[in-house]
């Protein structure tokens, strides 16, 4: 255990300082608090000295299970509360009264301190500073915490600290308890600010242009297991209900043994980045929360299950933090390119990207199974660096090219030193009612819990009036003459909609659901939307969407038939048919206009395949000869 050691410390000077661009900047990095000054912030009062020693042998010794992130800290027990330790001092002119304890570290490198219980009551607010005034986290108030639930503050990097209470000075409607201190500390376990690998690539790097939405839902979390700390990456994810509840999804082994008040006590670390490319010498501000519940998770094992977890964060994410909700996809396909962002070894927000088809596999494994519960990833390089993974990075969504979640990261061996070794992401569409017949490890009934059947969504933004432009084709690929449905996945504050349907019929709608577009020629066609409000506006457009199949009939037939293209042809169209083992058949035919007469040779009964090859589409379609 941690040795703690109380002494009382009497001072009668007066610390006189003035209040530093550091300090302001310290404001900035925040937990849900009332932004203030603590009352005589700069005076120095009788105190209560909990000295804390980090135990290396401790730490060392830890018996961890394989599979868990890196270990960064441990905490250990202790008991302070105003009703039993501390020092009170009474300011009667000015109605309130100010509780200090003080706590002293010196041979760690940041202090975290969790409470099992903080009702700091109608006026209260808690201070939490360093000795030389340089940082300072508060004042946590009522509106820093859910009532009833353990809480915890970020971490603070200083060997002194100060715990300041103040409230009215007749008041009694507080109660804390302060429980645990955690204690990190560098030479023991590579993490936090600078420690990631040199090829990591930097979020803000050209390489995450497209992806500025879709960083903003990712975030750090320090794990609480029990009196183990680790760092995992997560991110909160989007619900067919659409309500920017704050569901957040991670990896299961991302403290797998957590129990209801640690996860209460996991503290999430949001917009952890640096704002260009270069890695900044000093530390970028976050913007914290304290507090998840457990709702659902894969059951253990990577053989077993598709290690997710499905937290919701105890409170909303403020408007101030700019979240954004992400999309995902529970389809068992993965597009041939994406990223993953992710927070290696709790660094500042990385992004890490693939231009190679991901495959379906077992963990670990080199071979190819769809029904298998992972996809197995290998990096690129691009124009800044080489993004891989690292611990830390665990629970990172994966997403595929059009910015959904399709996994998140267990583990793997891709490194700056083995840049081709693989990594594999728990697949997101195995995690959606595929691990077991329980609500707890499904993720289904929490996204969708009116069945719809949603397969897919777009994500969303918190801005009041952002638009993000998203849509599907119910069909993507057709027949002349056919029409297809589309699915308007876009979000915000919309207040028009313009639709454009290249050789579509329609060729364009205002609609919010522009209804069914038939497509009466052969061929690839784009579609566009736009959404807009009264400031702002979003543009997608899917190129060659729809591909237009030409229409073969009769089918069955004896020998002879009929393609129609719906346009006129020229000659330069390649067609070839083949027989069901492969072999070419020969044919006859005969161009008229828009369609295409084929007549097969002495044809036996069976299947066949005919291919139409041109600058527009290149497809097979299936026609039977019966004889």
């Amino acid at each position: 255990m941690y040795m703690i050691q109380v002494v009382f410390f009497r001072l009668t000077r007066v610390f006189l300082l003035l209040i530093t661009t550091i300090f302001l900047h310290q404001f900035a990095d925040a937990q849900i608090r009332v932004e203030s000054i603590p009352f005589n912030f700069e005076k120095e009062y009788d105190s209560e000295i909990f000295k804390l020693t980090f135990e290396e042998e401790r730490f060392i010794k830890q018996n961890l299970p394989e599979n868990s992130p890196p270990l960064v800290g441990l905490t250990n027990q202790v008991d302070i509360s105003p009703a039993g330790n501390g020092v009170w001092v009474l300011f009667p002119e000015q109605g309130i009264k100010i509780w200090r304890v003080e706590l002293a570290a010196e041979n760690a490198d940041e202090v975290i301190i969790y409470f099992d219980s903080f009702e700091p009551g109608t006026l209260g607010s808690l201070f939490v500073f360093s000795g030389d005034r340089t940082i300072n986290l508060g004042g946590f108030t009522q509106i820093s915490r859910v009532k009833g639930k353990p809480f915890a503050i970020e971490p603070i990097k200083a060997e002194r600290i100060i715990i300041q209470f103040e409230t009215g000075i007749s008041s009694s409607d507080y109660d804390f308890h302060i429980s645990e201190i955690g204690l990190l500390r560098k030479k023991f376990s590579v993490y936090g600010f600078g420690t990631s690998e040199p090829c990591e690539v930097n979020v803000n790097c050209d390489e995450g242009s497209d992806w500025q939405l879709q960083k903003r839902g990712v975030a750090r979390i320090l794990v609480k297991q029990s009196s183990a700390l680790f760092y995992c990456t997560g991110s909160l994810i989007n619900n067919a209900k659409k309500d920017k509840a704050p569901f957040f999804l991670t990896a299961n082994h991302c403290g797998e043994f957590s129990d209801e008040d640690d996860y209460s006590q996991w503290i999430f670390a949001f917009n952890y980045e640096t704002e260009g490319c270069v890695n900044p010498l000093i530390e970028p501000a976050s913007q914290t929360l304290t507090g998840s519940m457990m709702l659902a998770k894969a059951v253990p094992g990577t053989t077993d299950g598709s290690d997710f977890k499905l937290l919701k964060l105890l409170q909303d994410v403020p408007l101030t933090y700019n979240p954004y909700y992400n999309g995902w996809s529970r389809q068992n396909t993965v597009t041939s390119s994406g990223v993953g962002i992710h927070h290696p070894d709790g660094d500042i927000k990385k992004i890490s990207t693939y231009t190679s088809q991901p495959v379906s596999s077992a963990y670990g494994s080199g071979g190819s199974n769809i029904s298998e519960r992972y996809w197995r990833v290998r990096w690129s390089q691009t124009e800044n660096g080489y993004g891989v993974t690292e611990g830390g990075s665990s629970g990172s969504p994966l997403f595929d090219s059009n910015g959904r979640i399709v996994g998140l990261l267990t583990g793997g061996s891709a490194s700056c030193d083995n840049t081709s070794g693989p990594d594999f992401y728990g697949k997101f569409s195995y995690g959606w009612e595929s691990n077991g017949t329980e609500v707890i490890n499904q993720i289904a009934p929490w996204l969708d819990p009116d069945g719809t059947g949603i397969e897919f969504i777009g994500g969303l933004g918190s801005d009041t009036l952002f638009v993000l432009s998203d849509f599907e084709a119910r069909r993507s690929e057709i027949s002349i003459n056919q029409g297809t449905d589309f699915e308007n996945l876009s979000s915000g504050k919309i207040t028009q909609y313009e639709w454009y349907f290249e050789g579509g019929t329609p060729s364009s709608s205002i609609e919010e659901i522009p209804g069914t577009i038939f497509y009466e020629q052969y061929g690839t066609f784009d579609v566009q939307l736009i959404v807009s409000n009264e400031t702002t506006s979003d543009t997608l457009l899917r190129s060659k969407y729809i591909s237009v199949k030409p229409f073969l009939y009769p089918n069955p037939t004896l020998n002879t038939f009929e393609l129609s293209f719906g346009v006129d042809l020229t000659d330069d169209i390649g067609i070839e048919i083949f027989d069901a083992i492969g072999r070419k058949v020969a044919f006859n035919s005969q161009l008229n206009g828009s369609k295409l007469q084929l007549q097969l040779n002495n044809p036996t009964h069976g299947v066949y395949i005919l291919r139409v090859n041109d600058r527009f589409v290149d497809k097979n379609l299936k026609f039977i000869i019966t004889r």
